[in-house]
């Protein structure tokens, strides 16, 4: 029998090694074991990531305690895997492994220790994309999966948000009854850890993305709701992609992984192409919801124009439910002297306060939510009135109403089911169900898309408009000053010839998913020493001959109480860019700096 004197652990540092400590003859000790420890001078909870027979460091400091067994090796394994993907330490990543409740030095919690599951025979990985317009189409194709796969283990389903999740588990518990449990980030610490202790084995899991952290030993299959979801990018440290992980895990695990939503992350789809991925899907149907592109390039620059009230006229009059769609909130988009031209702005963002007919006298911030008392008179010339200007939804509602008196029209966020005529913005995608049926729809402001600085603005606003015409029966009017774009000359034909088309242009200027584009996103309180960090990341990473861009004033630049500039990187080798951005990063840890990084 293997005698072992020292144990190498991990804490949650940003530290990337692990360190010595001696084993007491009288503990007994093993990998993943929760132990406590003397670091710093205070006690801390460790977790034992190896054993050896000495260390070459002489004066050891013994382990304190072994409070429970929580981890196993796979866990330390996919840990260490995860640490090369993404710049942060194994031991941050370990941690993240375990409910909160563990992370505190507290005595054990467990009802029972983890336990190692043997490997399965080496088997070929299922990916497989399925592709329905709705979660109760998609879902009634991949249940039967899920069944079967339950017998054999453990199964979880991931989804974007939490809302999705609950109004997906009232469908999925007709099935299950009983058997679902949840595991999201926003759960209290107690009922997190009572689920975490529940779906360590033969569990079917509900979870947002934090939830495949947690993933049970006998786990042996994924489902991805709604995989081209934006949500499934963790920004802030430590940043991941849903995706990036599901694909290492499945791997290291050898089980299968479903994907599933209305259409694929383009990323998904070069696999499809490629063979890696098999696609599920069903030919168009005869009489679907018909997306009709409307010209106004030669019309006033105003949102309400003539052709917008004759079609909309023509509607209300043919007895049709309609939902017309403007993503701006309030009644304006910003407030104004009108003697000086000053501009009102949120004292810890810079966004443009906006005003409401619900509030009184009240801007509100669209990034942070601060309402600000907003004067008659200017603060700054103490002469000029202050107007609101700009078209928000709640005008555009009062325009409306002016125009056709008669029709009861009102706003998808006020619940107004009985009106012929709903108002909402972009936020009706959010729900599994709007509670709504339409007939048909407008889209008003479809141009904005192409205004934001992204290479992935044309795709994202195809995704879009598709999506919006799920919710309807008939029509979804599109209007535009940019009839000839590309974008629209697609959207009306078969998908799968905008995605070959825009795979061509990402191939051809080496864009994800052809190459890598790393975006750095640094803030602090102090816009001139923030500008200066920035700046000499920007020269260190150009002497190391990257192509880099910046430092870029990310929108907006101020943001609750921080400034913040931007670099860009594209590459082509994604693991020379990770190794270099790991790197930076260790760099920026020493300062005040904080940051967020987008890999796509």
């Amino acid at each position: 029998m293997q005698i072992y004197k020292v144990a190498k652990v991990v804490l949650p540092i940003a530290l990337d090694k692990d360190f010595d400590y001696s084993i007491p003859s009288d503990l007994e000790v093993r990998k993943g074991d929760r132990v406590l420890v003397n670091f710093g001078g205070s006690r801390r909870v460790a977790i034992v990531v190896d054993l050896k027979k000495e260390s070459v460091i002489k004066h050891l400091k013994p382990l304190i305690e072994v409070l429970d067994s929580c981890l196993t090796c796979e866990n330390i394994e996919f840990a260490r895997k995860l640490s090369k993907l993404y710049p942060y330490a194994m031991g941050e990543f370990l941690f993240m492994m375990m409910p909160p409740s563990l992370k505190r030095v507290s005595r054990s919690l467990l009802k029972q220790p983890a336990y190692e599951t043997s490997r399965q025979i080496s088997r070929r990985v299922s990916n497989i994309f399925i592709k329905r317009d709705s979660f109760p189409q998609r879902y009634s194709i991949w249940k039967e999966k899920v069944k079967e796969k339950l017998k054999q283990g453990s199964v979880l389903i991931c989804f974007p948000q939490l809302t999705y999740l609950k109004e997906a588990k009232k469908i999925i518990d007709k099935d299950f009854a009983g058997g679902v449990r949840l595991v999201y980030s926003q759960q209290s610490q107690k009922e997190l850890f009572i689920n975490w202790q529940q779906t360590r084995n033969n569990a079917l899991i509900l979870g947002t993305r934090v939830a495949l952290f947690y993933y049970p030993g006998d786990l042996n299959l994924i489902v991805v709701e709604e995989e081209n979801s934006p949500y499934y990018f963790q920004e802030e440290k430590p940043f991941y992609h849903l995706l990036d992980v599901v694909g290492l895990l499945s791997k290291m695990k050898e089980i299968d992984v479903i994907l599933s939503a209305d259409y694929p992350a383009l990323s998904t789809y070069k696999l499809i192409e490629e063979k890696k991925t098999s696609l599920n899907s069903l030919k168009l149907k005869e009489g679907r919801p018909q997306i009709k592109v409307v010209d106004i390039s030669g019309v006033r620059q105003r949102v309400i124009t003539p052709i917008f009230q004759e079609l909309l006229r023509k509607n209300i009059r043919d007895g049709r439910r309609i939902v017309v769609i403007w993503n701006r909130k309030g009644f304006g988009s910003y407030l104004s002297c009108l003697g000086c031209g000053h501009i009102l702005k949120c004292e810890r963002c810079s966004g443009l306060l906006q005003v409401s007919l619900k509030e009184d006298n009240a801007g509100l911030c669209p990034y942070c939510a601060k309402k600000t008392v907003v004067p008659k008179i200017c603060n700054k010339c103490n002469s000029g009135y202050i107007k609101t200007f700009g078209l928000g939804i709640e005008r555009i509602e009062v325009i409306l109403k002016r125009i056709f008196p008669e029709v009861k029209i009102g706003k998808w966020q006020e619940g107004a089911a009985d009106a012929q005529v709903i108002l909402a913005t972009s936020k009706i995608l959010s729900s599994l169900y709007c509670g709504y049926n339409f007939d048909v729809g407008f889209l008003l402001d479809a141009d904005s898309f192409f205004s934001r600085p992204d290479y992935e603005a044309t795709f994202n606003a195809f995704i879009y408009v598709k999506q919006l015409s799920l919710f309807l029966k008939e029509a979804l009017y599109v209007f535009t000053r940019n009839a000839n774009h590309y974008l629209f000359e697609n959207l009306c034909g078969n998908w799968q010839d905008f995605y070959g088309y825009e795979l061509g242009l990402r191939r051809e200027l080496r864009l994800p998913p052809f190459g890598n584009i790393i975006k750095i996103i640094l803030r602090d309180k102090n816009e001139n020493k923030l500008l200066k960090k920035s700046q000499a990341l920007y020269n260190r990473l150009k002497n190391k001959k990257l192509e880099v861009y910046g430092p870029l004033a990310e929108v907006p630049f101020k943001l609750r109480g921080n400034f913040r500039y931007s670099l860009i990187i594209k590459g082509k080798k994604g693991y020379y860019l990770r190794k270099l951005l790991k790197e930076e990063i260790k760099n920026l840890r020493r300062t005040h700096v904080k940051l967020a990084v987008i890999i796509r």
